[in-house]
């Protein structure tokens, strides 16, 4: 008995660990962003087996991986991507019908994709646990992190290799999502980066200047100001190229 109780005790979280955690994830601004997300990894990496620090800490890596722009920093983000997914594998074990865990891991399997290339993660399986985990995020709450998984889902179809990619289908996923969080400019890049994608240039050029004039939220988006970059290089280029070849 006595071997049980200190095994339980050295497992628990410590008290006020977790609100101490939401309380520093509040105050991320861009400045600071990507410290608080390193700050905390640390703090909860030696607590991953808890199903509260399992999912924050995945959160904590591809928030880290997610310092730069999409088609920057490969190798971070197989790095990031792969902790992530095991973190967040392990939140959907622990608690499989709460959103957290099935949420982050698809993000993680996104990070990782993108570390090793769209075709190469096709090769071996990462479609599946996307999806997998996205349609489980349906089911719970959709609209958990500013119906996220609508930007999910539209940039997976805009993503996709030839003969899998869906433009029409990214745009309707991603106009759903400018809808429904309307100051989120990732939303706001993604959709304009598919409307390219179609060649509907002059519509993307409208949605870009229309994001332009929003006021960042760091509350809601502390990387608003990457997004924002992203949306005048966009515009600079006449909206007729993908920022991955700018």
């Amino acid at each position: 008995m006595g071997l049980m109780v200190t095994l339980t005790l050295a497992a628990a979280l410590p008290p006020g660990l977790i609100d101490e955690v939401d309380g520093r994830w509040a105050e991320r601004t861009p400045k600071n962003r990507t410290a608080i997300a390193r700050e905390i990894a640390a703090q909860l990496e030696p607590h991953k087996s808890e199903f509260e620090a399992a999912w924050r800490l995945a959160r904590s890596y591809v928030w880290i991986a997610d310092e730069s722009p999409y088609y920057q920093g490969t190798r971070a983000r197989f790095e990031l991507g792969g902790k992530a997914m095991g973190v967040a594998k392990e939140a959907i074990r622990l608690q499989p019908n709460r959103v957290e865990g099935h949420y982050y891991y698809a993000w993680a399997v996104g990070q990782w994709s993108l570390g090793i290339s769209i075709a190469k993660a096709l090769w071996e399986g990462a479609e599946s646990k996307y999806t997998g985990a996205l349609k489980k995020v349906d089911q719970l709450d959709r609209s958990y992190d500013q119906y996220g998984a609508l930007r999910m889902w539209g940039r997976y179809f805009h993503s996709l290799p030839w003969p899998k990619r869906d433009r029409a289908k990214s745009a309707r996923y991603l106009k759903k999502s400018v809808k429904k969080s309307p100051t989120n400019l990732r939303s706001f890049t993604y959709l304009a980066e598919t409307l390219i994608g179609q060649g509907k240039h002059g519509e993307a050029c409208a949605l870009v200047e229309r994001a332009l004039k929003i006021r960042g939220d760091a509350a809601k988006e502390p990387d608003w100001d990457l997004w924002r970059r992203e949306l005048a290089r966009l515009k600079a280029s006449g909206c007729k190229t993908l920022l991955e070849n700018l």
